[in-house]
């Protein structure tokens, strides 16, 4: 029986397999994606994003797409328990930041612009979702464009950057019901489609 625990194991499974996998989503952008999918309003079948993290690789091997369902699973499981915590949340690596912004952004691609469009969502609620969208994407900036800033605003780029980190996790520990909310209110989903 597979045991759904993403495991140092699984982690280190698929920086193999990227580290091989032409194209493959690194495993920072995974996070970031999967996030997105999962906060997002339809339900998450496996094939569209694992095709997606993997290149559409078709001869992906068994034990690396357990692994993709265990990082899924506890991705899954902290998201609608509260506990989510972003994975890079207490890193000074700013590529980890970069890679789950960018694979974030990825993510909300299916579903945000519909979102923004909807005539049926208040302005106070499209303001929030680009506001909490923006912040979970901020750190898809290169780095060379968060020290520009800093520079030109002299401040401390470590400390900039350890606010918008916090400003980030505070967003993502409320951006499945802001999504959920917002899907709501937009007339596309209903209470019996999944929220």
């Amino acid at each position: 029986m597979f045991e759904f625990n993403f495991t140092p194991e699984h982690r280190q499974l698929l920086a193999d397999y990227v580290a091989h996998r032409q194209g493959a989503m690194p495993l920072s952008m995974v996070q970031g994606y999967l996030f997105a999918a999962i906060c997002g309003p339809d339900a998450v079948e496996v094939e569209p994003w694992l095709a997606d993290v993997s290149c559409n690789d078709q001869a992906i091997d068994e034990s690396v797409v357990f692994a993709y369902m265990a990082l899924h699973h506890q991705i899954t499981e902290q998201v609608f328990s509260g506990t989510y915590q972003l994975p890079w949340l207490n890193e000074t690596d700013y590529g980890a930041r970069h890679l789950w912004s960018k694979g974030f952004l990825t993510g909300v691609e299916t579903y945000f612009e519909s979102f923004q469009s909807s005539s049926r969502v208040t302005g106070e609620l499209k303001e929030a979702l680009q506001m909490a969208t923006e912040q979970l994407a901020f750190f898809s900036l290169e780095h060379s464009q968060i020290v520009q800033f800093c520079t030109h605003q002299q401040c401390n780029e470590r400390d900039f950057i350890n606010q918008q980190t916090q400003l980030a996790q505070e967003f993502a520990q409320g951006y499945a019901q802001l999504i959920e909310t917002v899907a709501l209110q937009s007339g596309l989903y209903d209470d019996e489609q999944g929220f």
